[in-house]
């Protein structure tokens, strides 16, 4: 009887613990109510690059530098949302891009996809980004993007504040 107890706690404890992850699942994200709302991209960094490397354009569009300080509004009833830049530097572009966003699951992780969408139908650009939802929590965000840099493959890392 003994050794049935002790066996049973010993193949529940490998169980769980086998289950335990550190990536945020989808049902830790609620779904998009976490990420939903005004953002602001405080700060990025990156994993796997030099001090005295940088990436020069993410989102096809520009350095990850442009993207500090911008702002993101994520709508989650209807999936549509924006960012605005908000850096002045001569070579950063300006204004508003207009996005469609959703949260996704694939295996442990869980990530946040977006396409650009201004000017045109969501439908009519089938190309986006994907980047995986480090941490997020009531006031701040991590998300990682893999991104290609001379051949190996690096993490642009985002985080955001409400």
């Amino acid at each position: 009887m003994k050794k049935g107890i002790l066996l049973l706690t010993l193949c529940s404890g490998i169980f769980f613990s086998s289950c335990a992850s550190n990536a945020v699942n989808k049902s830790q994200v609620q779904t998009g109510t976490q990420v939903r709302g005004e953002w602001t991209l405080s700060d990025v960094n990156y994993v796997g690059l030099k001090a005295n490397e940088s990436v020069s354009r993410v989102f096809d569009l520009a350095s990850p530098a442009c993207y500090e300080g911008s702002t993101w509004s994520l709508n989650q009833n209807t999936k549509k949302g924006n960012y605005t830049f908000n850096n002045y530097n001569a070579e950063c572009p300006t204004g508003t891009a207009e996005i469609m966003w959703n949260i996704n699951q694939t295996g442990d992780a869980t990530y946040f996809t977006f396409k650009d969408v201004t000017g045109i139908k969501a439908k009519q650009n089938t190309a986006g980004y994907q980047l995986r939802i480090d941490y997020v929590d009531a006031t701040s965000m991590k998300l990682v993007q893999d991104v290609n840099f001379e051949g190996k493959i690096i993490q642009v890392v985002y985080t955001f504040h409400k």
